[in-house]
């Protein structure tokens, strides 16, 4: 869905809500104060016409049979008249409590409610003593005191509202209750009526909405269309995208402030993309927001250092293009192997090779990755030699070691030229370890520092205990792997 599009509909909607929800408030006011006003009709008409029959004659009716007495037909005409003052009004009986039941006592007259033009026996008056099934709470409560039902009420007779009143004797005593009975479908008329008024009004208000919407989308469309489309070819990689900046409100300034964005972002692409081909993602991130300074940090680091054995020999055989292709492919298969373990390439040094694990990111398993990494290298440079077809006087054999301490990172060098890297003596120890693989006939090594935050070791390491190293007093214990040096010293 186009933007333009979005936005028309976003406002035509909320438009359209708020006119809905403005008319549909006005209509449950209007039904509500309806409803409140036939409820007080109601309970008005019960409380003012209950006076006018006998409780005397309606304690006199206790059977079929004294409906032919002469009580029955006067108050038959009473509830008659009753229903004749509203022509809302849908009937009008009397009823009274006895072993807990309601009772009819005297119903409306006979009437020809379908209008089908004769009387049905259902249309005939319940006799003297029917019992009234279910009654509402609001009924019973009419023997005591006027009552009204608080909402429409389905009985075997349709759906009515209706309002009661008690019924007193000659002494004041309540003997039984006047029921006045509205018919619904009344009721539904009027607020059919007021429905269509609140749906005409709904129509204006939704016509007023789009006419308004439509001028505001013509208004900001413009601009937005110009935003759209740079965007997506920002979002393409096209960062020489220019939009048009028009005038000087919230859309130009918008305008201007994306142009200026695509100006920032196409500048640091560029730092990023050249950074990223000589020092590792992390750091150029670091690098690029914040603004580098020389000093650094102590970290807990495990060092790596790889070296390819017998290089110089290697070079002195090939011509310079096909051994710099030759030392691409061996490093891109190097880098690809620390990478997958989630370790960072500090530097290359001619035919080494030196990779951090556990810093910038903390890593808790930095020095089982780093072994996973070393054992992965080896087998990436025997698999090179397989894939390439090495003659023997060229194969590529490359040696590890590892190790894990305390380093300085941060940024070296000075203030004009400076280099992130990682010093100190754990990475001198990893690269001792690596140039101690070949007095060891190995091609891997790593310290028992390394091998102590490893949960499971290969069972391929051999340990080796008070091992020397080349410039330093103190012995090393180390974990060598066994079998893999076949060619022995290089």
């Amino acid at each position: 869905m186009r933007l333009g599009l979005k936005i028309f509909l976003l406002l035509f909607v909320a438009a359209f809500t708020i006119s809905g929800a403005t008319g549909s408030y006005f209509y449950y006011q209007a039904r509500q104060s309806l409803l409140e006003s036939i409820q007080s009709q109601l309970l008005t008409a019960a409380k003012s016409f209950s006076g006018l029959i006998s409780g005397d004659d309606l304690e006199a009716l206790n059977s079929p049979e004294d409906m032919h007495s002469s009580a029955y037909p006067r108050i038959q005409r009473i509830l008659h008249q009753i229903a004749l003052t509203n022509e809302d009004f849908l009937f009008a009986y009397t009823m009274r409590i006895q072993d807990d039941e309601v009772l009819f006592v005297v119903d409306s007259p006979p009437s020809d409610d379908t209008g089908d033009g004769r009387i049905s026996p259902d249309e005939m008056p319940e006799p003297v003593g029917a019992v009234y099934p279910d009654p509402p709470s609001s009924l019973l409560k009419g023997f005591v005191r006027p009552s009204v039902d608080q909402r429409i009420y389905q009985d075997q007779w349709g759906w009515t509202i209706s309002g009661y009143a008690p019924i007193k004797d000659f002494r004041g005593r309540n003997v039984g209750l006047l029921g006045i009975d509205m018919c619904a479908e009344h009721m539904e008329a009027k607020l059919a009526a007021i429905r269509q008024a609140g749906l005409i009004s709904l129509g204006v208000a939704g016509l007023l909405a789009l006419g308004v919407t439509l001028l505001l989308t013509r208004h900001i469309t413009g601009p937005i269309k110009s935003l759209h489309q740079g965007l997506s070819r920002v979002s393409a990689g096209d960062l020489d995208a220019v939009v048009p900046e028009h005038g000087r409100d919230e859309l130009g300034d918008l305008s201007r402030h994306f142009n200026q964005m695509v100006g920032e972002l196409r500048e640091k692409q560029l730092l990023q993309s050249s950074l990223g081909k000589v020092m590792p993602r992390e750091v150029v991130s670091r690098l690029l927001s914040d603004d580098p300074k020389l000093g650094g940090e102590t970290a807990e680091a495990c060092i790596l250092f790889c070296d390819l054995r017998g290089f110089t020999s290697i070079s002195e055989k090939l011509p310079p293009k096909i051994l710099v292709g030759l030392l691409n492919d061996y490093f891109s298969a190097m880098v690809q192997a620390v990478e997958k373990q989630g370790g960072l390439v500090d530097k290359f040094i001619g035919d080494k090779l030196m990779a951090v694990f556990g810093h910038p990111i903390t890593d808790e398993k930095a020095e089982a990755k780093a072994l996973q990494a070393g054992v992965d290298m080896l087998s990436a440079c025997d698999r090179l030699n397989s894939t390439l077809a090495l003659t023997s006087d060229l194969i590529l054999e490359n040696s590890i070691g590892i190790h894990t301490g305390h380093v300085l990172a941060g940024n070296i060098g000075s203030p004009q030229r400076m280099e992130y890297t990682v010093v100190g003596d754990a990475v001198n120890i990893a690269a001792r370890l690596e140039a101690k693989t070949r007095e060891m006939h190995t091609r891997l090594i790593i310290s028992s520092h390394v091998a102590a935050k490893i949960s499971s070791l290969p069972g391929q390491l051999r340990s080796q205990k008070n091992i020397s190293l080349e410039g330093r007093r103190e012995t090393l214990d180390i974990y060598l792997l066994e079998n893999s040096d076949p060619a022995g010293d290089n």
